[in-house]
């Protein structure tokens, strides 16, 4: 080191000699006090909240996409409680989502399957989820409106007409055709996952379908549950 900086060395060397041997003539200190100190700082995780939100964790407050939805809610306030609509949403919201493949095959299309499906909708929607308090629900209670109904899932529908789909006599016009017994308008691509689709715009075959269930989430007791 040069001379002209030999007093830092120096300085050093006199103050860390005097933390040593106040360290060898005191150790409990430096053996208690940091396992201690850790025990105290380690409390603070029992109250640490994990955000998930990527909205919240990567989106600027002031960005440009959050005034722009704050324009869409003002006139197209979604309503999960009587008037709800998909094409509405702008938040994630609360929903779960069931994908179905056949077990055998890659055709969702058929009768037995669409059976299945009526029997896997009833059973998610009778289904009595415990809540702590000990209130009990089923999805009828909590899920998200039109009017007095819960959003259903329409593709079911496609069951009053199912057996002429399966032997053909009756087509699916992709992406949209109307029930010709209920008169549901059925989006095909919302419910039905890797269509195969011909030059005609006539779907061949479904390998899967989705179901969707929306529920409350207008307050924070309702966002919770």
């Amino acid at each position: 080191m040069g001379c002209g900086v030999s007093w830092v060395d120096e300085w050093l060397t006199r103050n860390f000699f005097r933390v040593g041997l106040f360290v060898g003539r005191h150790p409990g200190y430096f053996l208690i006090v940091p396992v201690l100190l850790t025990a105290l700082c380690m409390t603070g995780y029992q109250r640490m909240r994990y955000e998930m939100d990527p909205e919240y964790l990567f989106c600027p407050i002031n960005g440009e996409a959050k005034h722009e939805r704050e324009i869409v809610e003002t006139y197209f306030k979604t309503n999960y409680s009587s008037r709800f609509n998909v094409g509405r949403i702008t938040r994630p919201g609360r929903f779960g989502r069931v994908i179905v493949i056949p077990r055998q095959g890659d055709d969702m299309l058929r009768r037995e399957i669409w059976e299945e499906l009526r029997m896997l909708d009833d059973i998610i929607r009778n289904a009595t989820v415990h809540w702590p308090g000990g209130e009990d629900f089923q999805y009828e209670q909590v899920c998200a409106r039109w009017q007095d109904n819960c959003f259903v899932n329409d593709i079911l529908n496609l069951d009053h007409v199912i057996d002429e789909v399966e032997n053909r006599t009756l087509l699916l016009t992709f992406p949209i055709m109307f029930n010709p017994v209920t008169w549901d308008a059925h989006a095909f691509p919302v419910y039905f996952g890797g269509s195969v689709v011909d030059d005609e715009g006539l779907i061949q075959r479904v390998p899967s379908v989705q179901l969707v269930y929306f529920a409350k989430a207008d307050t924070k007791a309702q966002d919770a549950k």
